[in-house]
């Protein structure tokens, strides 16, 4: 027994390192693996909080865009109150009428065919052509002005809510994560985060959408009235008008809208002159003792100015502005194309076959100028009162402004507490 005893020590003895090495190596591999095991653990926590928090981000901003949609749809009525106001197509036909009626009754019209109107409190008389010029250019403005302000004021919706969501979405994050007063007199005592954006702020800075609906249209109708002038100013009102006539009509006064500094003029039409802001959330009904400019609001709005006047801007809004005057165009096609108009003359031919010259393929109907105009003063109503309203559905799913949106709402890399 002794014998066997000394026989294993021996053994155990000489292969002693060898034992060590195995022993090491089998413990290290043990240890290699429950730490190979614990990472997988921890890379697949993370992966679900990551998945957990993409898909966070995603109901939140699918949601903020349904916000901008009905916000943008409460604010077309009193954009369109204060646009039919301002241009009061209907006046001057309801003008123009009493013109005819007049013309009808022995006595009551003048020599030269004018009729008495009001103007800024005195009396005075216009010739039946200057009222049909001034509806002229008056229809073509408010038609066309309405179709900027709706994509105006979509994209600056849409600016507005997605910088705020980007804070609410922050402080959301930061609810859920405890934070620890270092300045305590108890250690470790844990306190309620600060939001980034306070209530007060926010309600502040969506204020500023009544500068657009008050004050800043005014200087976008004035431009597009100058354009139209150019534009429309000087064609007959006998002159024939047919589809492609009025597209490029559109596409002058376009042209002249869009040029010379309209990118630059688009901020003067929806925030304030700096250093006036106060006074813009005095103009929209509170008092000056709760609307008052603050730190947070002044670091929102210099954000928002910086957006309003990059480039990604002002490539959104043409893209926007695009999109806007292609369903602008569609309503006008059913006064100068009808589905019979719409099919082409050319049939199809057999091998070797000759095409008879049967005339000018028909290109719709052709409307004289005077007749066009109560066409282009109706889609006005359909830009900013439609039911649905298909310009506010089609530019609030625009590619580009919802890509725009993207960006803004997750630009978190220095708002990040």
């Amino acid at each position: 027994m002794s014998a066997v005893v000394q026989s294993v020590n021996g053994f155990l003895g000489r292969n002693r390192r060898k034992f060590y090495w195995l022993g090491g190596t089998a413990s290290a591999g043990y240890m290699l693996i429950k730490y190979a095991q614990w990472k997988w653990s921890e890379y697949q926590q993370r992966r679900e909080l990551e998945q957990t928090a993409k898909s966070n981000v995603k109901r939140r901003f699918e949601q903020n865009l349904q916000d901008c949609t009905f916000a943008v749809a409460s604010l077309l009525p009193t954009l369109g109150e204060q646009l039919f106001e301002g241009l009061n197509v209907e006046l001057i036909t309801a003008q123009l009428q009493q013109c005819r009626q007049a013309k009808n009754e022995a006595g009551r019209e003048s020599p030269d065919g004018s009729v008495a109107t009001s103007e800024e409190g005195s009396s005075s008389r216009k010739t039946k052509i200057e009222l049909w010029e001034e509806l002229k250019i008056l229809s073509f403005t408010r038609t066309i002005s309405a179709v900027y302000l709706v994509t105006l004021l979509i994209v600056f919706t849409h600016l507005q809510l997605n910088l705020l969501g980007r804070f609410f979405y922050l402080d959301s994050v930061v609810a859920f994560a405890p934070q620890v007063d270092d300045d305590a007199d108890t250690p470790g005592v844990v306190v309620a985060a600060k939001k980034t954006v306070t209530d007060e702020t926010e309600r502040k800075y969506l204020t500023f959408s009544w500068f657009v609906l008050n004050v800043g249209w005014k200087g976008c109708v004035e431009r597009v009235r100058r354009a139209v002038g150019e534009v429309v100013g000087s064609m007959s009102l006998k002159e024939p008008i047919t589809y492609d006539v009025m597209l490029n009509i559109i596409s002058q006064i376009r042209s002249q809208v869009e040029g010379d500094g309209f990118s630059e003029k688009v901020a003067s039409y929806l925030l304030p002159e700096e250093g006036t802001e106060e006074e813009v959330l005095s103009a929209s009904g509170g008092d000056d003792e709760e609307f008052t400019m603050d730190e947070e609001l002044d670091v929102l709005l210099d954000e928002t100015r910086d957006f309003v006047e990059s480039t990604d801007f002002s490539h959104v809004l043409h893209s926007s502005l695009d999109e806007a005057f292609d369903l602008l165009a569609k309503q006008f096609r059913p006064t100068f194309i009808t589905d019979q108009h719409a099919h082409s003359s050319v049939t199809e031919l057999a091998p070797g076959q000759q095409q008879l010259d049967v005339g000018p393929v028909n290109k719709g109907k052709t409307l004289l100028l005077a007749g066009a105009i109560p066409v282009v003063s109706r889609v006005a109503h359909s830009v900013l009162n439609g039911v649905p309203n298909i310009f506010l559905e089609a530019l609030s799913a625009q590619p580009e402004l919802k890509a725009f949106s993207v960006v803004m709402y997750t630009g978190w890399e220095d708002r990040a507490p």
